[in-house]
């Protein structure tokens, strides 16, 4: 299914959550919300499920109004299913009964239900766990279960929530890789609120980031990444230097991985390294060069002393001049 927002408003008393949110996504796209807390995700991502009413604009699912002031479709007939961040599993049901629960509220039964259910477990490699209990499994475990049970009725639309920040670190990376399989599997559209730029990153077709209820860019994680509108978005993208001199207005944007350190060209300047710090395959050097109001971050392989002069080249086609903050 596509989904498309038209200036999309909503205020809690004074304050304003969203302002004018626009946005159109085609079907089997994976789109990330992205942004910090209290920047309106999750209430968008609950005015898109019907949860929350929006108080200007349009929220349209294949072309169908299902959201404007005064008039919202109930969730239950959006063909929508949501995935929580604590799981939102019932103790006191199996994995088969809480997989089945929303297929039985269809009127699925009997063999055709068991199949459904076994099939869907299936393809996150649980079919075998169908009369264990939510407090006999793993957190990934649980996670899977609670996505089984979102795509089993087969919505046109998946909504979830930061559904991995329960996890540990290392489980998180499996299951972001697993998460983008299935869904491109069964080439389901997804929106998927986070507030990891790694995470957003790695998962998504598009992002959308968000600023004080306001999109500030919305595109492919390459764009975003590589050609920020803004210096909030070269900011919130991943690691950014921001170059600010005396006499040019507008500053000028490059990542760390485009400087070149100790390069002979004539073009090079002058720093002096002020803080290491190391990554594993790489070093990130902090340097002071005069010329620059901010020091300039670089990433290099060889290990050099804080406090050693070095010289770096800034290739003029790898920065980008950002909107003013």
């Amino acid at each position: 299914m596509s989904l498309q927002l038209l200036s999309v408003h909503k205020q809690f008393g004074e304050k304003q959550v969203l302002r004018g949110i626009d946005l159109f996504i085609e079907e089997g796209t994976f789109l990330a919300l992205l942004g910090p807390s209290g920047c309106g995700k999750t209430t968008l991502l609950q005015s898109i499920a019907g949860l929350t009413s929006i108080d200007q604009g349009q929220i349209l699912i294949d072309n169908v109004v299902v959201s404007e002031p005064g008039r919202e479709i109930p969730i239950e007939k959006r063909h929508i299913g949501m995935v929580f961040q604590d799981f939102a599993l019932w103790p006191h049901m199996n994995v088969f009964e809480i997989v089945s629960f929303g297929l039985k509220l269809r009127g699925m039964r009997g063999h055709e239900l068991k199949k459904r259910v076994v099939d869907t477990l299936a393809i996150f490699h649980m079919e075998e766990y169908l009369t264990r209990y939510p407090h006999e499994l793993s957190g990934g475990q649980k996670q899977r279960i609670a996505m089984a049970r979102a795509i089993a009725p087969e919505p046109r639309l998946i909504l979830m929530d930061e559904p991995l920040s329960a996890l540990d670190a290392g489980l998180r990376d499996e299951m972001r890789v697993e998460l983008v399989r299935i869904f491109k599997q069964l080439n389901m559209t997804v929106i998927y609120v986070t507030h990891d730029q790694a995470e957003a990153m790695s998962m998504a077709d598009e992002i959308l980031l968000l600023k004080q209820g306001k999109c500030e860019q919305v595109g492919a994680p390459e764009t975003l990444y590589k050609e920020p509108v803004s210096e909030y978005v070269a900011k919130f993208m991943g690691p950014a230097n921001i170059l600010r001199k005396q006499g040019e207005p507008v500053p000028r944007f490059i990542r760390p991985d485009d400087i070149q350190l100790f390069s002979q060209d004539s073009q090079a300047v002058m720093g002096t390294i002020q803080i290491r710090s190391y990554l594993g395959h790489r070093y990130r050097y902090f340097v002071k060069v005069p010329e620059y109001d901010d020091l300039i971050e670089v990433t290099h392989p060889e290990k050099i002393k804080v406090g050693e002069h070095v010289r770096i080249f800034i290739p003029a086609e790898k920065c980008r001049e950002l909107q003013s903050v």
